[in-house]
């Protein structure tokens, strides 16, 4: 990778290499108008700046030879074997990191999407360790390449087995927690599948145990209250195919103004009468649990555009104050506050 970005900042970061690289890439028809800087702060840029580089990596060798700058990596076949790894692989990290962003996925959904990650690593492992690469296009491709060239040369994948292990391993070693209260999770969209003597509540202070089990035997009993749930789930499918249909389709702007999950979540349990709870405490608990730190860089970005030239003052309690109203999704009604208010008289 940091071989990748000297070669990228050699020829975008200075204006005539850019323009030079880009009028080549014009000459010989390549559907792209130039490389991706990197940004370690930019979201999957990491990602993207590889699939580029790989792209354009033909005309990237012709415009290094044009110059004269070496770089014998560049035509190395070991190292290109794991630079074309590297392109499928942070991809695929792409993909997943996606599924983790956006307001209201629930600690559940955002599990559900790393669980489901670890299983793909693990078919990723077989997929490399048989030779096959059906998950591993830009790696395929370069192979395919080469063998095409030259039959009887032999490819060593299993440094490349051994990188995706230890990817799975480190998933699973910080996920870990997350696994063993899967029960607990589970709990807020299928409380009638919950094993009261297998959910932990020890990461929930001031809950008794007693009540909690107590109330989840009524609900279980309970059909009026039970199809509040089965309601709820429904609503869940009908918003995860909305959901699916609108990134088939790449409408990020339309899948912002979708209901969040846990707001369905919430009014369902909130329809419970006070009998409940403790179970609905148990709930909030869960919904409130922070499963990424979108909300936090959302929190970073939204102070970013506060603070602008356009300001001449800005003190701690009016950022205070600016960042509340950047933040919340309460919208007042400015004409029942403004009935309230006196009107200022003539004289």
């Amino acid at each position: 990778m940091s071989l990748v970005i000297r070669v990228v900042n050699f020829i975008v970061a200075r204006a005539l290499n850019d323009r030079q690289f880009k009028a080549l890439l014009d000459e010989v028809g390549n559907n792209y108008p130039g490389l991706l800087l990197h940004s370690n702060v930019r979201w999957l840029s990491r990602g993207k700046v590889l699939s580029r580089f790989a792209a354009c990596l033909s005309e990237i060798r012709t415009f290094l030879d044009m110059k004269g700058v070496k770089h014998p990596e560049l035509a190395n076949t070991e190292w290109l074997l794991q630079f074309h790894y590297l392109v499928d692989i942070t991809g695929h990290l792409n993909q997943l990191n996606v599924k983790m962003q956006g307001i209201g996925n629930t600690v559940l959904s955002l599990q559900q999407a790393v669980f489901a990650f670890e299983s793909k690593l693990e078919l990723f492992l077989r997929d490399i360790e048989t030779g096959r690469l059906l998950h591993f296009e830009s790696l395929r491709q370069f192979r395919d390449a080469c063998l095409a060239s030259d039959p009887t040369q032999h490819f060593d994948l299993q440094q490349l087995a051994g990188f995706t292990s230890n990817l799975l391993h480190s998933f699973k070693g910080r996920f870990r927690e997350f696994r063993e209260r899967t029960g607990l999770f589970k709990f807020i969209t299928h409380p009638h599948e919950c094993a009261v003597d297998k959910v932990d509540l020890t990461c929930i202070p001031g809950v008794s145990i007693g009540d909690f089990e107590l109330e989840v035997a009524d609900l279980k009993a309970s059909d009026m209250w039970m199809s509040k749930f089965k309601s709820l789930n429904a609503e869940l499918e009908r918003l995860a195919r909305q959901r699916a249909e609108l990134a088939r389709e790449h409408k990020w702007t339309e899948m912002k103004n979708l209901q969040p999950e846990d707001q369905l979540i919430l009014k369902a349990w909130n329809e419970l009468p006070v009998t409940y709870h403790t179970m609905q405490r148990v709930s909030i608990a869960v919904l409130t649990m922070f499963g990424s730190t979108y909300a936090c860089e959302q929190s970073f970005s939204h102070l970013r555009n506060i603070k602008t030239n356009l300001r001449s003052r800005l003190t701690d309690g009016s950022l205070n104050a600016c960042m509340k109203l950047n933040l919340t999704t309460y919208e007042p009604d400015h004409k029942a506050i403004s009935k309230t208010m006196q009107h200022q008289k003539s004289h």
